[in-house]
């Protein structure tokens, strides 16, 4: 869930163009910050916050305010923990507790209802993997109730989906011993 301040979440007031939004470019303007933040960088935030909307009208006037959009639950968040194991990026050896919960079929998208939060909708990537999926071309998908990894079409023409490695709830037998291949990415070690 978001950090909490005396109980209270803090507010953060974001800007973009809904065109913008939907279609994934643009950037967007955060109170507090001069410059304005790469489209990758909203959506990552997204992730994160409960987020209200407001439709303004051509003079400034507010026409919509709509609900706060909720957050996966502690309990999804366990469940996920117990399905995905850790980050689901192939090679990744970071635990739950070092994990993110990522939307795979984010709540702009018009084919998935807004603000559905599901555990068939979600999948845990730690904070470098997290941000990974959100500034390139990678994409989770799920298939039978599991993420997976699609490839940019660069890398995969066809753009095959992948296994993600760390599942528990697929898991047979020792985990395999050969090499990691070439497009994984692994995150720097943590260092103290």
């Amino acid at each position: 869930g978001a950090p909490r301040i005396n109980g209270a979440a803090p507010v953060l007031n974001i800007r973009v163009e809904l065109d913008d939004l939907a279609q994934g470019h643009g950037v967007g303007w955060v109170d507090g910050i001069v410059d304005p933040v790469p489209m990758s960088s909203v959506e990552q935030i997204l992730c994160h916050a409960d987020i209200t909307t407001t439709v303004f009208g051509l003079h400034g006037e507010v026409l919509q305010h709509g609900k706060t959009k909720r957050l996966f639950t502690t309990a999804q968040r366990a469940a996920m923990a117990a399905r995905d194991g850790g980050c689901v990026w192939p090679g990744c050896d970071r635990g739950p507790s070092w994990c993110e919960s990522h939307h795979v079929d984010d709540w702009k998208h018009q084919t998935y209802a807004p603000g559905r939060t599901d555990i068939d909708n979600g999948a845990l990537l730690c904070h470098f993997h997290h941000t990974h999926v959100h500034s390139s071309e990678w994409k989770l998908a799920m298939q039978n109730g599991v993420p997976v990894l699609i490839p940019p079409k660069s890398i995969d023409w066809e753009q095959t989906p992948r296994p993600c490695s760390q599942i528990r709830s697929r898991r047979r037998g020792p985990l395999p011993t050969t090499p990691l291949p070439p497009w994984v990415r692994q995150p720097r070690p943590y260092t103290t």
